[in-house]
């Protein structure tokens, strides 16, 4: 029960992330087709977050997203990386690399929690496959 908690709090952590990333990267890019992508890799973030949060509500926990160091850490750095330079290319390039940590975190969440529950362990998985997807899709706008 204490690995599913982790992970799932993980997750939820996880999709913040990618959530209030695109958020920031959507206002800031012009190319339509891009933020249409966007907006539809958004929604798959919402989708899975729902289903970590439900998931410790069912277990009676409350979700531990990310502290609001974190939060405002990851605004302040989007903004000054946007300011000078908010090419489709940038703008690709700054969320292949948040993906790719998301993945190396969903790879190191699933380790330190190996006695989690398969139902668990699959939306990570499943997190983690979403992750990998955005990120091959994301090098046709380089």
């Amino acid at each position: 029960m204490d690995d599913d908690i982790s992970l799932l709090n993980a997750i939820v952590k996880n999709t913040e992330m990618g959530t209030s990333s695109l958020d920031q990267i959507i206002d800031a890019a012009e190319n339509e087709a891009f933020k249409s992508s966007l907006q539809i890799q958004k929604q798959k973030y919402s989708q899975l977050d729902q289903e970590a949060r439900q998931a410790l509500q069912m277990r009676g926990v409350k979700p531990e997203g990310q502290g609001m160091l974190a939060k405002l850490g990851t605004t302040m750095s989007i903004a000054s990386k946007t300011i000078a330079d908010n090419s489709t290319r940038h703008l690709a390039d700054m969320l292949i690399q948040g993906s790719s940590m998301g993945t190396i975190d969903c790879v190191k969440a699933l380790r330190d929690n190996p006695r989690a529950s398969t139902e668990v362990q699959h939306l990570a998985q499943r997190l983690q496959e979403f992750e990998e997807r955005n990120i091959q899709e994301l090098k046709g706008f380089l």
